[in-house]
């Protein structure tokens, strides 16, 4: 039985009464006052149950569409604050966009023959995010097997592999790579690279120093752009150490790159302007 059927009921049921007291007060001749307190009576019963189903369907009501009201409004400021967050994402990279190529500008003379081409990083693989990388732009933009990459702090790496619009970046912390270089103040020459064991703590070897080298802590180590696709006066560290290599004939310089190569989210690529 359903809460409308019991609700009739009980109307129908104080009617009766009512109309049986009704009739005693009038063969009785009692007042009307009489009549309207014992109506009062029996109506109560029936009052106190459409106040209980009318109280809870009011609760219901506030429940149900309460929190349906409160949900809503989660969900509304739940979408304000991920596009405030999109829009502060949006603007850090732009902060670091424009930090980026003002730093740019102070290099901008080493690298006049080139045309740049700036790229995200979207990706990386190897040791510890360091040895190789993908970035955003391909052959679509331009980019060819063997284009130099940098940062706005030095020597980044090689395009090693390109598609439509991604190509796969080796780091000068990878040992495939290798740039003939200069270091320190006498520009000695030397061969600056990577190996898998270098690349775990983000160190590069510039090999084969004269053992009459005058290198030591804190030179820094520039590109020569002899026998290598780097141009020269790139920046590619600065020596930490210098020791005597297994040979005894040559000097090796332990080098750190100016590049932050692991952490690294704008580069930008060098194109030989035609």
């Amino acid at each position: 039985m359903n809460l409308n059927s019991k609700i009739i009921r009980i109307v129908l049921a104080v009617i009766v009464v009512l109309a049986g007291m009704m009739a005693y007060y009038a063969s009785n001749g009692k007042t009307i006052n009489g009549l309207q307190n014992a109506a009062g009576t029996a109506a109560k019963p029936a009052q106190e149950a459409t106040s209980t189903v009318s109280g809870g369907i009011s609760n219901l009501f506030e429940n149900v569409f309460g929190e349906s009201a409160t949900q809503r409004e989660n969900d509304k400021l739940r979408r304000e604050i991920n596009e405030l967050r999109k829009k502060q994402v949006s603007y850090d990279r732009i902060l670091q966009e424009n930090e980026e190529y003002k730093k740019m500008l102070n290099i901008k003379d080493r690298v006049a023959d080139y045309d740049i081409i700036n790229a995200m990083v979207i990706g990386r693989d190897g040791v510890e995010n360091a040895y190789s990388f993908t970035i955003d732009k391909g052959t679509g933009d331009g980019i060819e097997v063997d284009d130099v990459v940098i940062s706005s702090d030095g020597v980044v790496g090689v395009v090693v592999e390109t598609g439509a619009g991604f190509s796969k970046v080796s780091t000068i912390l990878n040992s495939s790579i290798s740039a003939g270089c200069y270091v320190g103040e006498n520009l000695d020459v030397g061969i600056a690279g990577g190996s898998y064991d270098l690349s775990k703590s983000d160190m590069c070897a510039v090999q084969y120093l004269p053992k009459t080298s005058r290198a030591k802590e804190g030179d820094l180590v520039s590109t020569s752009g002899y026998g290598t696709v780097f141009p020269s006066g790139l920046i590619i560290g600065k020596v930490k150490e210098v020791t005597v290599d297994v040979s005894g004939n040559y000097l090796t310089a332990w080098t750190e790159p100016a590049a932050d190569i692991e952490n690294v989210k704008i580069v930008f690529v060098l194109k030989n302007k035609v």
